[in-house]
């Protein structure tokens, strides 16, 4: 089996290989860095101000989810949120979740179980709040023609998988994630999928800030698009940080809007930079402080 997948991706790589070549010997690379060296700092500060805004409401839903194992979760989840962000922008696959999963488990004293568990009805609840945004967003804002018709259907089929989930008998079955989904946490359920809503907004503006920034002509039906086309296509984490999938996602996004590769290519490497560097600078700083304790403990319990 190991052998055939080597093979099928030799074969893949030799296939891709021309397109690669001739795509980067026609890309106008230099208008590309032009356009980038020549973005507006303020807002990119702004859009790196809103990436972190995103995170600590993603670590904030998700505390709310803990909250039928511990009360003490507000620093744990803050924190292992920002390092599993740090750890997914130099990695690949689910290394930044496993992360995050470890650290809060070892500061609030849960099981590793029940923090995989949490992170899973974390992504659910992520996606139900991204349902509810884009049927918000659809309703609001006249984005396109037919948009509120979208949004509207949108909206019905979120309402009619809640009707759905209240009458499922979770009370039958056992287990941390149920005791998560059961009515007793229902409260909480509902506080989680706001500040998912909340972060998918934020993240909305940061991604509209930082296309402004490279003076890119911009609505808020292309920065929406984008963001959606981002999202889906970095779901697999193919490379590390998503690098290269994430600007080729707004090539293509900002292509079906007549945008210049050019200036997506841009968007998109500041897109790269606000969501990582800040986000790998707080992370060290955490594990940073982090090990400066546990050395200080060990050096009181030598005394």
């Amino acid at each position: 089996m190991t052998r055939r997948r080597t093979w099928i991706t030799a074969a893949l790589v030799l296939i891709a290989s021309p397109f690669a070549f001739r795509f980067a010997a026609t890309f106008p690379w230099a208008q590309s860095f032009d356009t980038l060296a020549g973005s507006d700092w303020l807002l990119l500060t702004a859009a790196a101000a809103g990436n972190l805004v995103s995170l600590a409401a993603k670590a904030g839903s998700w505390q709310l989810l803990l909250r039928p194992f511990t009360t003490s979760s507000f620093g744990a989840t803050q924190s292992a949120t920002f390092v599993g962000a740090a750890v997914n922008a130099i990695s690949v696959s689910v290394s930044g979740e496993a992360a995050r999963a470890q650290l809060v488990s070892s500061r609030t004293g849960i099981s590793f179980g029940t923090a995989v568990a949490s992170l899973v009805l974390s992504r659910i609840v992520e996606t139900a709040g991204l349902v509810v945004f884009l049927a918000l967003a659809l309703l609001l804002i006249p984005l396109w023609p037919g948009a509120r018709l979208m949004g509207l259907g949108l909206l019905v089929s979120a309402a009619l998988l809640v009707l759905v989930f209240r009458f499922v008998p979770w009370t039958r079955w056992r287990g941390s994630l149920v005791t998560m989904v059961s009515p007793a946490n229902r409260a909480s359920l509902v506080g989680a999928t706001g500040l998912t809503v909340a972060n998918w907004v934020v993240q909305w503006f940061a991604y509209h800030w930082c296309i402004a920034a490279t003076h890119t002509p911009t609505s808020a039906a292309l920065s929406l698009g984008t963001l959606v086309m981002a999202n889906l296509a970095g779901v697999f984490r193919l490379t590390p940080g998503n690098i290269g999938v994430l600007q080729g996602s707004l090539i293509l996004g900002m292509g079906a809007f007549e945008i210049p590769a050019a200036n997506a290519l841009a968007a998109g490497v500041a897109l790269q930079a606000v969501q990582v560097i800040p986000v790998l600078i707080i992370g060290l700083a955490i594990v940073g402080a982090q090990g400066f304790r546990q050395l200080a403990a060990r050096r009181a319990e030598a005394v």
